[in-house]
């Protein structure tokens, strides 16, 4: 999941539009609260997720020897947890403006990695890694919820290119994280790549400390009624996105293991995965830059189409060619589903960063746990390769939820895919 930050070292600016007046407004997003400290701690918390994220099959495979049952239940327990834990923090958020959840959240993913490159015994670390990485889980949640809160008090098209800068960090971070990982699998093993993350990720809880950063109160008048129908009418929205992080996770742990086990080596899969990133950068620099395309929900529908060609590319010529060049569509779809799919939400939840930063992140942990599912019990069945079919089928899943969803909302008269 899958962040230019590489540029915004410092100052970066926008042109902010004012739709009523006409007049152009210089917008610096260094100004904005808490934005630039949030900013360098997503980063820093994103590289170590990517670092670690890039190996955890490998190392539950590889190192500890684990049956693909148990790389389930690996990959499932954490997920099963962060759903919880980041619904109770994301709603927490809206009513009360806290920021002890984060600096839980921030703690447990540091001694989630330390007990990754230190524990041995697999249901001890199965145990120990899912209430930690359930409840660091919700780290990715919060930092977007308290950055919006602050970027609504500007509004305008700031509140668009803030979120997509976020995202573009997430992407970077993914650029910069499998490739550190790939160089320290060889300098030091599991161990330094888990160390490593474990690292960055207690220095993005320290920046969070030092900033002093708080919560701001989200909009009360601006405030979307949170009812069953709202949570009923995000739902098709939900669903999709889920499909889509569950292809995004699942195709992301059958490419690791094909790769090592049948193609390249250890290297490549660090390779692959900051190649997708890298190219994310782009997509999301488009958002950056033209910040209104985040409103043209059309491309949700595009985006499953190019993520699904990448699976379609995968399975029609396994080579390592065609996994390098299947890098260009899998990294548009999925800056473009992430991007589009979290404005969506949130347009949908006006006000309530904290609920809608929560429902985005938690279609990221309900991905996660059915890809944990589906990576050991699907492949202990079909074998690895036959993951990039079921991918392909999560895509035009995702699609066609999207299509429906678009036309039953332009029959209530509402904008659809507009």
């Amino acid at each position: 999941m899958p962040s230019d930050q590489g540029r915004q070292q410092g100052t970066v600016w926008f042109m902010q539009g004012d739709g009523e007046s006409g007049d152009i407004v210089a917008t610096r997003l260094w100004r904005v609260p808490f934005f630039m400290p949030i900013m360098s701690a997503f980063l820093l918390a994103m590289v170590a997720e990517a670092m670690a994220g890039s190996y955890m099959a490998l190392l539950a495979v590889q190192k500890i020897g684990m049956s693909p049952l148990e790389l389930s239940a690996f990959l499932t327990v954490p997920a099963v947890m962060g759903i919880a834990i980041t619904t109770i923090f994301g709603h927490l958020q809206d009513r009360k403006p806290v920021i002890w959840p984060m600096l839980i959240s921030l703690f447990a993913k540091v001694f989630g990695l330390v007990a990754c490159a230190s524990i041995t015994q697999t249901w001890l670390l199965i145990a120990v890694a899912g209430v930690l990485f359930g409840l660091s889980a919700a780290s990715f949640a919060l930092l977007f919820a308290v950055a919006k809160a602050y970027l609504d008090q500007l509004g305008g098209t700031i509140v668009s290119r803030g979120m997509a800068a976020l995202r573009l960090v997430a992407s970077l971070s993914w650029t910069i994280g499998p490739a550190l990982g790939a160089a320290l699998v060889w300098a030091r093993g599991f161990a330094g790549v888990y160390l490593g993350a474990a690292f960055l990720a207690a220095t993005a809880l320290a920046i969070v400390v030092f900033a002093q950063m708080r919560v701001a109160p989200s909009d009360q008048q601006d405030r979307a009624h949170f009812s069953m129908n709202v949570l009923l009418s995000v739902a098709p929205v939900l669903m999709a996105l889920a499909a889509f992080h569950t292809a995004m996770f699942m195709g992301s742990n059958a490419m690791s293991i094909v790769v090592a086990r049948d193609l390249g080596t250890q290297s490549d899969v660090g390779i692959l995965f900051s190649l997708c990133a890298g190219l994310e950068v782009f997509v999301m620099g488009a958002f950056v830059a033209w910040p209104n395309l985040s409103s043209k929900h059309w491309l949700l529908f595009v985006g499953f189409l190019l993520f699904g060609g990448y699976f379609l590319m995968a399975i029609t010529l396994p080579t390592m060619l065609s996994l390098y060049i299947g890098q260009l569509p899998r990294a548009a779809g999925i800056g473009i589903i992430s991007i589009v799919g979290m404005e969506m939400v949130q347009g949908m939840l006006r006000g309530r960063a904290g609920t809608a930063s929560a429902l985005f992140g938690n279609t990221i942990s309900v991905g996660f746990l059915l890809s944990g599912l589906g990576t050991g019990t699907w492949a202990d069945a079909f074998g690895y390769w036959s993951l990039f079919t079921l991918c392909a089928a999560l895509c035009a899943f995702g699609a066609m939820v999207i299509m429906v969803h678009a036309f039953r909302a332009r029959r209530r008269g509402s904008d659809g895919l507009g």
